[in-house]
Formats: structure tokens, C-alpha cells, sequence
């Protein structure tokens, strides 16, 4: 089967799929996962080799997307809004998820309760991976029941933040994993080294394209060139990032922040890119999907359910944690961590970006993907159980 041939398959597949799982309040997200699932590897076999190829092309596309939309929940008046508690409570959370899951995967390992080859590797990716949220999910059970409220605050801060905390905690991850899986010694000093720079230089050229993009979109009037502009400075800095060995997450979060921040036509703009990305995360979910292996599955059936527990008390507790300290309202405290178990994009882009950068821990992508699945039918539903509970919902139409 020719390219384009498979191509416009997958996308008429995604669609269909997607439009046929939302009347069961479905997730699109998870729709394109399971498509791909049925035609990939597992059952079908439907998706071209050829096109799996380019998959690290569109994983870091597709992240480099994610991120510089991410950025445009960084605007310094809205976190002045939020106030310094709902950051707080946001940071803790991560932290104590990252620790949680880490740990626990690595005690099992090192108890021999478990085997796991690169136990040390495996454990940090999925503890950073662990911290990503799916706010897309969570906001549509938000506006579908019209919730208002302190725990809708906090909720909303908390899924908006999470995901650029989770990509600076990934990032320092895979500079740890690069040293301790080519098999020299871990140096923390030279690690630290090594991410600082990485970092700097990623905050600096995201920030000059930033600054660069919000002086010069006033010279620009039509959608078409408008949407052209900001899809060329996105390139530009995946390319960069990819060029000179930086984070394009990273890079691209803070050039969508800058951007945010110094722009008054940004919102124009970052709808545009919104109306553009549907093929893109379409291919790249389907595509996502379809490397989904189901003796794998089988085979790592206990590690998924280990990482369903861990993870899930880490959101509980790390939120329930995080709320003391920072002495937020008691439904907060209740509910806000049943309220950001959804993982989908961010998360899935991790395990893709890791697969094809480290093969020897190829098989976490299959965890990650089951565990996505569960968390995006599971976390609709803790969302909609806490807004309830805390009674910040109205069934008014």
C-alpha cells in the first residue's frame, strides 16, 4: 500500500473512530489510541513501515506543538491570579508523584519482587512521566457541568502548570539517562552541568523567538500569513532544539510563554495553530497507537497496574500534601488529586521521544500507552465525582 494511500486511511479511520466513541463522552485522544491500536501491528497490520519511520519526525513535531500551546498558559497576570498557594500546591504534587513512582518501581526492582532490565532508567522515566496531566479531558467534564468554584481554580491551575513542571523534570531525566545508559558513571556535578546548559540555552532561544515572533506578527494581517508565521517559528525551534542537542519542549514552552506575554494579537495566533494541529496529533496518535503491542502488553501486565497504584496515589497524596502546606481550602485537599489523573498527549510524546532515543527501555511506550487508557476512561470520572462532591457544579442548561 502506497503512502498517501495509508496516510489518508489513518485519517479517515482517527475521524470515524472519534466521532463514534464521543457519544460514549470519550476522549478523541483515546479514540485515535485505540484505532491505532486496531490497525497496527497487533491486529490489522494496516500502517506502512514507511510511515512508522517518520514517527520521530512527527513525535517531535507534534511535542513541539503541545509545548508552544503550553506556553500560552504561562501569562504572568494569570499566575498572579492564581496566587502563590494553587503554584504550590501545583509543584508539591509533582514532586511527591515523580518521588512515589519512582521509588516504588525501584525498591520492587531492587527487591527482586519484580524484574526489570535498566531498572534504574525505567524507574526515573516513568516517575517524570507520571507527573504529565491530559487537560483536555478534564476541561470538557469542567464546561459540561458548568463548574465554578475554589477547587475549579485549582483544578484549572493545576492541569495547565503540570505538564511544563512535568517537561523540565523529563528533561533533566533523559540528561541523567544519557550518562547512566551508555554505560559511564553517573557524575551529579556534570549532569548538573550539562542540563544547565541545555536549559539556559533552551530559555534563551526560545526566548529571542519569542521576543523575535511578537515584533514582527503586527506586519502580518491575514489568517494565512498569521497562521504561516507561527507555524515557521514552532519549526524553527524544534529544528533548533534538534540541531544543537536542547529540549524542544522546553524551548518551545518558553517561546509560546514570551510570546503570550508581549503580544497583544498571541490569542489570534495560538487559535490559529489550534485549528491547524487536528491532522497532525491525528497521524501521530493513530500512529502512536499502532506500535501498540499486545504480548508486550501481556508480558508487562504487572509493571501497567504497578503504575496505575503509584501513580494514582501520587496525584491523591501529592495534592492532599501540597494543599497543607500551603493551607489551601478543604476541598482541595479532598479532591484535587482524583482530579488530574487524565494523562494523554504529553505523556505519550515522552514515551515515543525515549523509545526512539533510548531502544533498550523501548518497551516502556507500551506502559505508558495502557496506563493512558485506563487514566483517560478512569480520570473523566474522578473529575466529575470531585467537582460533585465539593458541590461546584450545576446541571442548568
Amino acid at each position: 500500500m502506497n503512502t498517501l494511500l495509508n496516510i489518508g486511511i489513518i485519517l479517515i479511520s482517527g475521524l470515524i473512530s472519534s466521532v463514534i466513541l464521543r457519544k460514549l463522552k470519550l476522549p478523541d485522544v483515546l479514540s485515535y489510541i485505540l484505532v491505532g491500536i486496531l490497525i497496527g501491528n497487533s491486529f490489522f497490520n494496516i500502517v506502512n513501515p514507511k510511515i512508522i519511520k517518520y514517527e520521530n519526525l512527527l513525535t517531535s513535531l507534534s511535542l513541539g506543538f503541545i509545548a508552544f500551546l503550553i506556553g500560552e498558559s504561562l501569562r504572568i497576570k494569570d499566575l498572579k491570579e492564581i496566587g502563590k498557594s494553587g503554584i504550590i500546591v501545583t509543584i508539591v504534587q509533582a514532586i511527591v508523584t515523580t518521588f512515589i513512582v519512582f521509588i516504588g518501581f525501584y525498591l520492587l526492582s531492587y527487591f527482586k519482587i519484580i524484574k526489570i532490565n535498566y531498572s534504574f532508567e525505567l524507574s526515573l522515566i516513568l516517575g517524570v512521566t507520571a507527573t504529565a496531566t491530559a487537560p483536555a479531558a478534564t476541561f470538557l467534564v469542567l464546561r459540561q457541568y458548568r463548574a465554578n468554584g475554589p477547587l475549579t481554580n485549582y483544578i484549572l491551575m493545576a492541569v495547565t502548570l503540570d505538564d511544563a513542571i512535568g517537561i523540565i523534570f523529563f528533561d533533566i531525566a533523559v540528561t541523567i539517562i544519557k550518562s547512566s545508559i551508555n554505560g559511564s558513571k553517573i557524575n551529579l556535578l556534570e549532569s548538573f552541568y550539562s542540563f544547565s546548559k541545555e536549559f539556559l540555552l533552551s530559555l534563551l532561544i526560545g526566548f529571542l523567538l519569542g521576543l523575535l515572533i511578537s515584533k514582527i506578527v503586527k506586519y502580518f494581517k491575514s489568517t494565512e500569513e498569521i497562521l504561516i508565521l507561527s507555524l515557521s517559528f514552532i519549526m524553527l525551534g524544534v529544528g533548533l532544539a534538534e540541531q544543537f542537542n536542547l529540549s524542544p519542549l522546553l524551548l518551545n514552552i518558553i517561546l509560546g510563554a514570551t510570546f503570550a506575554n508581549l503580544s497583544i494579537r498571541s490569542e489570534n495566533v495560538f487559535r490559529n495553530v489550534e485549528n491547524w494541529l487536528p491532522p497532525v496529533f491525528l497521524i501521530f496518535f493513530v500512529i502512536s497507537g499502532s506500535t501498540f503491542n499486545l504480548s508486550l502488553i501481556i508480558k508487562n501486565f504487572v509493571f501497567i497496574i504497578i503504575y496505575f497504584i503509584l501513580r494514582s496515589l501520587g496525584k491523591i497524596y501529592g495534592c492532599f500534601f501540597g494543599a497543607e502546606i500551603s493551607r489551601a481550602p478543604v476541598n482541595v485537599k479532598k479532591y484535587l488529586g482524583l482530579s488530574m489523573l487524565s494523562q494523554a498527549g504529553v505523556a505519550i510524546g515522552f514515551s515515543v521521544y525515549i523509545k526512539n532515543l533510548f531502544p533498550q527501555i523501548a518497551y516502556i511506550n507500551t506502559i505508558i500507552l495502557a496506563g493512558v487508557i485506563i487514566f483517560e476512561i478512569i480520570g473523566p470520572i474522578g473529575v466529575k465525582y470531585s467537582i460533585f462532591k465539593a458541590n461546584e457544579f450545576s446541571l442548568k442548561k
